[in-house]
């Protein structure tokens, strides 16, 4: 999630001066919090109780690589491979946690 935060971050200090801040900073809040109510609500589609939850959390981002992908065009228009793999890691970590959370198993 740090990663992911300060990846965000620094791509609105590098994405001002194309747009007034407060747009931008708008507009990533949004898809941010649309990737997050994916992830979160999607879980309970997915899990099962018994496979691994990083695989489950796989599969949860999975399902989520539209919110994932509007939210990397934004923060980073000209991304990179490694910079994409980096996002959609951190999806799947988070993904991961919000299974692990449903378990029960995470704070």
């Amino acid at each position: 999630m740090r990663v992911f935060v300060a990846a965000v971050s620094a791509a609105l200090c590098l994405g001002a001066c194309s747009l007034p801040t407060n747009i931008t900073i708008s507009k990533s809040d949004k898809l941010l919090a649309a990737q997050e109510a994916c992830l979160s609500g999607n879980v309970a589609q997915f899990e099962d109780a018994t496979s691994p939850p990083a695989s489950v959390g796989r599969y949860v981002a999975m399902s989520c690589s539209h919110q994932t992908d509007m939210l990397i065009q934004h923060v980073i228009p000209h991304a990179n491979a490694r910079e994409i793999e980096a996002l959609r890691s951190d999806a799947e970590r988070r993904a991961t946690l919000y299974v692990l959370r449903a378990r029960g198993t995470a704070g």
